[in-house]
């Protein structure tokens, strides 16, 4: 089993779309896209948080583009966490993993989700040029 999808939870929440509201949107959006093959639910709305499970296309494509006309800033399927995954090696010495599974730890996260919204939080901060 997979992770909790946090940065989806957290978006919707945001929104304020229920499992059922969101499928809902996204069927709708589907419809006018001409995605015919489209059928999200209340249930499947949850694996994606629950269980971390990811939506096929169009679907990441198409939450995406819902919430960021919702909430009026860019979002897309890998901020949500459920776009294709990339990967990418960091090395740590011995101090700096320490203190990061240690920050992990405090937070309820596994090191790889905690390293990850750091590195997020990071790249999402205005730049200061």
């Amino acid at each position: 089993m997979r992770a909790p999808n946090y940065a989806l939870a957290l978006a919707l929440a945001e929104a304020g779309w229920n499992n059922s509201e969101t499928a809902r949107r996204i069927n709708a959006l589907a419809q006018e896209r001409g995605h015919h093959g489209v059928a999200a639910d209340r249930s499947r709305v949850s694996r994606w948080i629950r269980r971390g499970e990811k939506p096929r296309p169009p679907i990441p494509e198409l939450l995406a583009d819902l919430l960021t006309v919702h909430l009026n800033r860019p979002y897309t399927p890998s901020l949500l966490g459920i776009g294709p995954a990339r990967s990418i090696l960091i090395r740590l010495d011995p101090t700096e993993h320490h203190i990061l599974t240690k920050s992990a730890t405090v937070a309820n996260m596994s090191a790889e989700q905690y390293a990850q919204a750091l590195l997020r939080l990071a790249l999402l901060q205005p730049r200061r040029d």
